[in-house]
């Protein structure tokens, strides 16, 4: 991760600069503030996924975390709607795809707590990294988005890689795959209903600010997740915490800090993309799973062989390849 510090520098005060007449380029201040925002940005990301990982590693409750994510982010951005005097209503203009964005973002974090429960967290970051594929074909399917043949020869690399990399013990079998899978068409899903509120309702709450859609969605997941939590994992969660050794503080400790860091990450990444251009912002994103891919991969012992660490490198290449095309 230190190799990108320079880089990330670069782009901090490249991207934050707004030269005016007889000014020479960004403000040394802002460019620290940015600096800071991408650091605060990463550790908060890796905080996250480390502490889905330990979660599940104690207890196999991937609507449980899910729920507890999804509320602690309901406070947050609530109390942040509510300090800053806004609307907390979604208005009628846009609902139906306001819910549509919900939908696919709870699907997308309980698929992913579900891939925790089931593989490496670096194997499941790896597949992730496979996003922009999901991306593409419902784009294409959804809104008939087409794009440059550049971008899709792209995608070539990061398949190859992901699969490389998802070879021998490193690999998490096909049900992790398939989690991680529908994880990512969740997330991209996500995108494109997200594109279509703000381009075909503007004048919608959640289509004017990052903090109300955040809000909305979350409570909205929320809604959904509780009951089904309740109903489908409360058996095994007491098998969990019946098991003897079971460290029931530390688990709750655990899932508590990940509530949190759940919340600040997705935060700290708008304020980020608020600041930098969205190819900036995407370019960063790639550097930042390259982070989580080294931590978690040291932080839980994970074995990578020459092969899987080949695999990653064309991964990260075919998605930064993904980015200069778009």
């Amino acid at each position: 991760c230190s190799a990108y510090g320079s880089e990330l520098w670069k782009m901090a005060t490249v991207a934050t600069a707004t030269p005016a007449k007889g000014q020479e380029g960004p403000s040394k201040k802002s460019g620290l503030i940015t600096l800071l925002l991408i650091f605060l940005w990463y550790a908060s990301s890796l905080l996250a996924i480390t502490t889905s990982k330990m979660t599940m590693q104690m207890a196999k409750v991937p609507l449980v975390l899910c729920s507890a994510q999804f509320l602690t982010a309901t406070f947050v951005s609530g109390s942040t709607l509510a300090l800053q005097g806004s609307t907390m209503s979604p208005g009628r203009a846009g609902l139906s795809v306001l819910g549509g964005v919900a939908v696919t973002y709870t699907l997308g974090f309980f698929f992913t707590n579900l891939a925790f429960s089931l593989a490496n967290a670096s194997f499941v970051e790896t597949v992730k990294s496979g996003e922009p594929i999901s991306t593409v074909i419902l784009a294409f399917l959804l809104l008939r988005e087409r794009e440059k043949t550049t971008t899709y020869a792209s995608l070539l690399p990061v398949v190859l890689g992901v699969a490389m990399a998802s070879s021998g013990e490193a690999g998490g079998g096909l049900a992790a795959f398939l989690a991680t899978v529908a994880s990512n068409f969740g997330f991209s899903a996500r995108a494109v209903f997200a594109k279509q509120l703000k381009k075909d309702h503007p004048s919608s709450p959640a289509a004017k600010s990052d903090v109300s859609l955040f809000f909305h969605i979350s409570w909205m997941g929320l809604v959904g997740l509780l009951p089904l939590a309740f109903f489908t994992e409360t058996d095994p969660l007491k098998q969990a915490v019946g098991v003897q050794g079971f460290d029931l503080s530390r688990f709750l400790a655990v899932m508590s800090c990940n509530g949190l860091m759940y919340t600040a990450y997705n935060q700290f990444s708008f304020m980020v993309l608020s600041r930098v251009s969205t190819a900036t912002h995407a370019v960063l994103n790639v550097c930042r799973r390259v982070c989580v891919i080294g931590v978690t991969t040291v932080v839980f012992g994970t074995p990578l062989t020459f092969v899987n660490g080949i695999g990653i490198v064309i991964a990260v290449a075919g998605m930064l390849w993904f980015t200069e095309s778009k």
